[in-house]
């Protein structure tokens, strides 16, 4: 059955949309716009939509990306626009291309995911003083957090998963750069890195700070896949 990948932007209100939630939003714009949508097999079928990495609360995506599955073929862009008139104010469809049966799944491929953060300044710092900060965090040879897993509390070190990282001063407003990684082979949560940031003495609020999650990436070695 033709697949198709669908490049979407999620930003105003609703960012405060759930993952959960974004897949039943997807599924209602399908059937508003009357997409022949494949279906799973078994006693509980329910249309064939996979996203890549679930966008935590909040925070806003500038390319995140859907898997979609129809019974048959129709032009990428007439999906793009009939979904566009049935989505939510917030959440656009930015292209769509069809892609290969042998294609592999979104969630199997992402790596990594890129993470631009603007952060309000709580006292004057320059962007040579941003960077000495990020400096002593890439030198750090761990990174420890503590993470609540199903009600317990678990270490984790999140130094190896910081993958890029690098800030500056800008607008009166300290800006974040990184590459983390993400995904079933390790996951770095951008508001984590901002609290050990703080502790370096980056002087922010990281509940103040606006985070944009502008791509997502596979990677082979040291060399990172584009999933467009």
């Amino acid at each position: 059955m033709p697949r198709y990948r669908i490049m979407f932007a999620k930003a105003g209100i609703s960012r405060y949309i759930s993952h959960l939630d974004l897949t039943r939003v997807f599924e209602r714009a399908a059937r508003r716009a009357e997409m022949p949508m494949a279906y799973s097999q078994g006693f509980n079928p329910h249309p064939k939509i996979s996203f890549a990495v679930p966008l935590a609360l909040g925070v806003i995506g500038e390319k995140e990306f859907v898997d979609m599955e129809l019974t048959v073929e129709l032009p990428p862009e007439h999906i793009a626009e009939q979904l566009n008139k049935n989505l939510p104010m917030g959440i656009k469809v930015v292209e769509v291309r069809q892609v290969g049966e042998k294609e592999k799944p979104l969630m199997a491929r992402v790596k990594q995911a890129s993470y631009r953060m603007e952060c309000p300044l709580a006292e004057e710092i320059d962007t040579p003083g941003v960077e000495r900060v990020v400096d002593e965090i890439l030198g750090q040879r761990a990174l420890k957090v503590e993470r609540k897993v199903k009600g317990k509390l678990k270490t984790a070190d999140i130094r190896p998963g910081i993958i890029n990282l690098k800030g500056y001063v800008q607008k009166g407003e300290i800006v974040i750069e990184t590459e983390l990684a993400t995904g079933s082979g390790g996951n770095v949560r951008p508001e984590e890195l901002l609290k050990e940031l703080k502790k370096a003495g980056l002087p922010i609020e990281y509940a103040l700070c606006r985070i944009y999650r502008t791509g997502l990436h596979g990677s082979s070695g040291d060399a990172r896949e584009e999933l467009w």
